[in-house]
């Protein structure tokens, strides 16, 4: 998993993609794909992004990759479902130049649909009636710390059998019990009479959208049930579109678990005089005139355990053939990427930029040396 994680971050773009168009076997991808997603969530983004930009210049390979993602990671009943991970790679493949446009056209409408109630977003609002009364509720008039949104369908087995397992799970129903949890199960289709006779446990709100907005407006990306929405207190998505209760109560642990531990401690104020702005000049000197050895002697000895130096010739080479020549770069930036301070700055070209980030250890050697969307850049939190 390291090694795989180190063809993203040091072997920069040229390597890459030399080292994908030699092993262009289904089972390889699907073998990297199995190892990404037991990555932190960040670096599986980053290492998406940067296998299907390095496998951009090898069409064939690039569709493969694109099918077998929306194949593992679209599928809530699949062992490697990941919305966020699916969207990189339709962000990917519609803002790209591989496919045709037909092609795009279809990667555009799967991502609209992706993008629907995407983790982060505030989830939207919709109405439902229960058994209990005919008044009209909405999703917004529940308060709670969390919300546990559970699309399901009477006539499914499988909606069974999870719901006899949510009657069953003891964390679930312990944050019930304590007023932390609402579980909201929602039949979203026209069969009025199968909803009626169905029975729910008195855990769970059992509610019917009778109006049939979620369906017909497609206000919910529901490629099949069952399904779980996680929201917080203030109906942001936690969890999209999961099929795992396995996975819902993993979440909920950790949530759990952050809030008992209290809140993270405050990131450290930008510098202002930092010296290794003067240490990133250098190590972007050493690229931009094909320095490798020198580049090579700067990184970690974990990192060159794992690496050589040939790895990064050429790097700013390989990615001029993409941008065209290399025209300068703008000042450097400190952002923060997971728990390392990391130097930042956007490389023009003469077709488009993009965005250098070195990582550097508390010993000031690097850890880390990648090129990425300039807007991954911008997105980055300041340290």
């Amino acid at each position: 998993m390291k090694k795989l994680f180190l063809v993203a971050v040091i072997a920069i773009a040229g390597w890459l993609s030399s080292q994908a168009q030699s092993s262009p076997a289904p089972e390889r991808y699907n073998n990297l794909l199995e190892q990404m997603v037991q990555l932190e969530q960040p670096k599986a983004e980053f290492l998406m992004n940067a296998t299907m930009e390095t496998l951009a210049k090898d069409p064939k390979g690039y569709r493969m990759m694109m099918e077998l993602a929306e194949k593992r990671f679209s599928d809530p009943a699949d062992p490697l479902h990941n919305e966020q991970l699916y969207m990189v790679v339709l962000k990917h493949t519609t803002e790209n130049f591989v496919l045709s446009n037909a092609e795009k056209e279809k990667q555009r409408l799967l991502l609209m649909g992706a993008k629907k109630n995407m983790i982060g977003s505030t989830a939207t609002d919709f109405d439902y009636v229960t058994t209990k009364d005919k008044a009209v509720h909405h999703l917004k008039d529940l308060k709670a710390d969390y919300i546990l949104v559970y699309f399901n369908n009477p006539d499914c087995e499988s909606c069974e059998t999870v719901k006899e397992r949510l009657t069953n799970n003891e964390l679930i129903n312990n944050l019930v019990n304590d007023k932390k949890l609402i579980v909201l199960a929602i039949y979203p289709y026209e069969d009025g009479k199968l909803w009626k006779k169905s029975k729910y446990p008195s855990m769970m709100i059992n509610g019917w959208n009778q109006s049939r907005q979620i369906e017909q407006n497609e206000l919910y990306d529901l490629p099949t049930l069952p399904c779980f929405y996680l929201l917080d207190n203030n109906y942001t998505v936690l969890i999209k579109n999961e099929g795992s209760l396995n996975k819902v109560e993993s979440m909920l642990k950790a949530l759990m678990s952050a809030n008992i531990a209290g809140p993270a401690p405050a990131p450290q104020p930008k510098a202002k005089d930092d010296p290794n702005f003067v240490r990133c000049n250098q190590l972007l000197n050493y690229l931009i005139n094909n320095q490798y050895n020198e580049l090579y002697n700067c990184l970690t000895d974990d990192l060159k355990s794992k690496s050589k130096a040939d790895d990064l010739n050429g790097a700013l080479t390989k990615t001029e053939e993409i941008f065209g020549k290399y025209k300068g770069n703008e000042p450097w930036d400190i952002r923060k990427y997971q728990e390392y301070k990391t130097y930042c700055s956007i490389l023009n070209y003469e077709n488009g930029k993009a965005g250098l980030m070195i990582i550097l250890d508390e010993n000031g050697k690097v850890s880390a040396v990648t090129f990425v969307p300039e807007q991954v850049i911008k997105d980055m939190p300041a340290y």
